[in-house]
This record gives C-alpha cells, sequence and structure tokens, in this order.
C-alpha cells in the first residue's frame, strides 16, 4: 500500500515535470531546425555556440533552482510553514543580482569563450549576435529557475509546467515570427527567447502570489514575510549549499562546454552534426529528469521528517520508472533517429556526420539515468557537498579520458569520454549514498 502511494505522489510531481523538462530542450531543437533549413551550417554552429556560451552562465547558477527545491521540501516536510516565503524571497534576490551581474560581464565573457573555440569567424560572429542579444533576459530567465524551484519543493509540478510551457511555446512562436516572418536569422531567435522568458515572468510571480496567500495568509513581500528575511545565519546556509552545488555545476557546465568548443575544432560539420544529437540527447536528460526532480522532492519531504523507510521508497519507485522510461528512449532512438535527423537539418554533410555519430544517443539514456537519479537524491537531500566532490572527481577522469581517447577516435572518443564522465558521475554519488540515509 505504502509504495503505492509513492508511486502516485511520484507520478504527480514526475509527469508534469516530465512534460515541462521535454519542452525545454523542445526548444533547441526548433532552433535547431530553423536555422538547419537556412543555407549555410554556420546559422545552426551559430546558435551552438551561442546558445553554448548562455547554457555556461545560467548552468553555472542552476543551484538557484536546486537548492530552492530543496529547502522548501524539507521546511515543508518540518511544517515550518512561514519560513517558505522567505525561501523564495532570498532565492529570488539572488537570482535579479545575478543576472544583472551577467549582463555586465556580457563582452569579456564572449570574448573569452571565442578565443578557445578555434571556430570559424562568420560563426563566431553569429554566435556574437545571438549571445549579445539573448544574455539581457538573464534577470528574468533565473527568477523563473528560483520559481520552479519553489513550486516543485510545494509539491505543485503542475503550476510549474504552466510557467515552463508559456515561455517555450511562446518563444517557439515568437522564433518562426522573426525568422520566417521578418526575415531575421539568429537575432530573431534570441529575440524570441527574450520575449518569452518575460511572459513566464510575469505568469510566475502571479502564480506564486496566490500559492503564498493561500499558504500564510498574506502577501509575498508584507512585513510578516520581510520579517528576518536577511537573517545573516539563513544566508549562510543558503550560500553554503549554493556554494557547493556553484562548483559541481560550474565542472558540469565546464565539461558541456568542452565537448562543444572540441566538436568545433574538428570542423564546422562535426559543430553541427553534434548540436542536433546533443539535442537529442538534452531531450533524453530532461526527460528524465522529471524522475529525477521528483526524488529531490520525495526525498527532501522524508529527510524533513526523518523517515529512513520513506527516503528507500521514494529512491526505489522513482529509481524504476525512471529506467524504464530510459529504455524506452533507447528504443526510440534507434528505430527512429535517422528520421529526426533529416527533420532537423537538409543539409547532407550534417546529415551524414550525425548519422555516424547517432549510436551514441541511442546507448546514452541507459547510461546516464543514473547520474541523473543520484542528483536528484541528493539535491532533495540538500547533500551539496558529496554532488560537489563526485562532479570534481567525475570532471578530472573526463579530462583524462579526452587526452587518451579524442586522439585516438576523434569525435567517437568525444562521445565516448562524454560517456565516461556521466557512469563516474553516478558511481561517486552511490558510494556517498548511505550517508544521507536518516538513522532509525
Amino acid at each position: 500500500m505504502k509504495e503505492k502511494i509513492h508511486s502516485r505522489m511520484m507520478w504527480q510531481i514526475a509527469l508534469p515535470a516530465i512534460i515541462t523538462n521535454i519542452s525545454i530542450p523542445m526548444l533547441g531543437l526548433v532552433d535547431a531546425y530553423i536555422m538547419g533549413h537556412l543555407p549555410d551550417p554556420r546559422y545552426l554552429g551559430a546558435i551552438a555556440l551561442g546558445a553554448m556560451i548562455i547554457n555556461i552562465l545560467y548552468n553555472s547558477v542552476n543551484f538557484l533552482r536546486m537548492a530552492t527545491t530543496g529547502f522548501t521540501a524539507q521546511a515543508r516536510g518540518r511544517s515550518e510553514i512561514d519560513s517558505i516565503p522567505k525561501i523564495y524571497l532570498r532565492a529570488s534576490l539572488c537570482a535579479i543580482a545575478i543576472g544583472i551581474f551577467f549582463i555586465l560581464l556580457q563582452r569579456p565573457v564572449a570574448e573569452i569563450i571565442f578565443s578557445l573555440t578555434g571556430a570559424d569567424l562568420g560563426v563566431e560572429n553569429l554566435a556574437g549576435e545571438y549571445f549579445m542579444i539573448r544574455i539581457w533576459g538573464a534577470p528574468f530567465a533565473l527568477m523563473n529557475f528560483v520559481a520552479v524551484g519553489w513550486l516543485l519543493g510545494l509539491h505543485k509540478a503542475k503550476q510549474a509546467l504552466w510557467i515552463q510551457l508559456l515561455m517555450n511555446i511562446s518563444n517557439i512562436l515568437l522564433n518562426f515570427l522573426f525568422v520566417y516572418g521578418l526575415g531575421m536569422d539568429v537575432d530573431g531567435v534570441a529575440l524570441g527567447t527574450i520575449l518569452s522568458e518575460f511572459l513566464a515572468g510575469i505568469l510566475a510571480f502571479r502564480i506564486i502570489s496566490q500559492h503564498n496567500r493561500k499558504l500564510v495568509g498574506h502577501s509575498i513581500w508584507c512585513p510578516n514575510t520581510r520579517k528576518g528575511l536577511f537573517d545573516k545565519a539563513e544566508f549562510i546556509k543558503l550560500f553554503a549549499l549554493n556554494r557547493d552545488i556553484f562548483i559541481r555545476t560550474a565542472c558540469l557546465t565546464g565539461s558541456m562546454a568542452a565537448f562543444t568548443i572540441l566538436g568545433a575544432n574538428m570542423s564546422t560539420e562535426i559543430l553541427a552534426a553534434n548540436a542536433i544529437l546533443m539535442n537529442l540527447q538534452m531531450v533524453t536528460s530532461y526527460g528524465l529528469d522529471g524522475f529525477a526532480q521528483a526524488a529531490e522532492v520525495m526525498v527532501g519531504k522524508e529527510i524533513g521528517a526523518k523517515s529512513r523507510q520513506g527516503l528507500q521508497k521514494a529512491v526505489i519507485v522513482s529509481s524504476k520508472w525512471a529506467l524504464i522510461t530510459a529504455g524506452l528512449f533507447s528504443l526510440i532512438y534507434l528505430f527512429f533517429g535517422d528520421n529526426f535527423i533529416n527533420a532537423l537539418t537538409n543539409i547532407p554533410n550534417v546529415r551524414q556526420t550525425a548519422g555516424q555519430y547517432l549510436v551514441w544517443v541511442i546507448v546514452l539514456p541507459i547510461i546516464s539515468i543514473w547520474s541523473f537519479q543520484f542528483d536528484g537524491i541528493f539535491i532533495g537531500a540538500t547533500a551539496g557537498k558529496a554532488m560537489r566532490n563526485g562532479m570534481v572527481i567525475s570532471t578530472a577522469v573526463y579530462i583524462a579520458s579526452l587526452f587518451f581517447f579524442l586522439p585516438m577516435w576523434g569525435n567517437h572518443g568525444l562521445w565516448l569520454s562524454y560517456s565516461v564522465f556521466l557512469i563516474i558521475r553516478a558511481i561517486t554519488l552511490a558510494i556517498e549514498y548511505p550517508k544521507i540515509i536518516p538513522a532509525d
């Protein structure tokens, strides 16, 4: 009976989260489709490079969502209702400040990244144009991270879904309008994203304000909420966890950036082909992250309640369904992978190159599920130190793998090194897992 309860709870969180998450890389696929049907592969390569810079910045502060989910879920498990609005506000203030900081640093960041890529000059110019426009949406994008994390922590995955769907659907429609309707290219894709992030931010604040009134009986920004908002000890706790998750995420983002940069150094065709294949892998990872996010919420709640049995049930149920779904992704790419590639680009060289490396997208779901799932478990436990240490080890092994496999097998060596990176991430966290289980 308890397993059925945990399964029901898991699906209530995971299903909306899966739909929400898959809609995120769908943007990348739509962008790849739009740019992949323009006459030159430089447009597709430019989106890959420009999006890589955005991802470096945004993923480096993804702790805003992760920490917010973990702290909110644990506060809910301890029935500390009055502290929940403060968690949202503290994280939101950090998000705004970081977003403004990113805008101020846009030019030096772009120059540093482009100095490492060795990509075609035309690709770099287009990627720079995309990035310089897109970065102006940073404060809204980061506040949306916080909003989604807060709602997930409260077990309000459906509301998080509405926010993400509004952003992604409006983004897709605006991208088509600006590129095909107004004759723009990478600038149209960037502008469409900014406007969609702004619209999502408005909806997010409205939804959160409504939930906060139901939760504590007053507005999100009132004297009761502001009292103790700037408590030094709470900010220290927030930044201590964020520091560990930041280091963990910086290693992850750097590893993904290295993948794109090394592909760019091979050729424009490899860069474009890897962009298509990695977008398919992102669909997998974001989809499977729905189960990881369910684990975050359930694990956080059970740890807050100090329930050893509840924690183990949450881990088993969410992991079982995650593994089944990973197998389905592999089967889909096995039978329909070529169709996806052909749909995303009509450039013959890019199609042929992507087809040569499709095998990695087929096997990666089964490889990557374990690292994603353990991430969710440790985020729910707010065990940032273990995540940090595991990611540092994994990154070191990834770098060593690149030195060994890249000269031997080229782009296949690049994909193999990425696979090793995912495996080591899972192993390092599996070793630490017994330490987060509450004592009887």
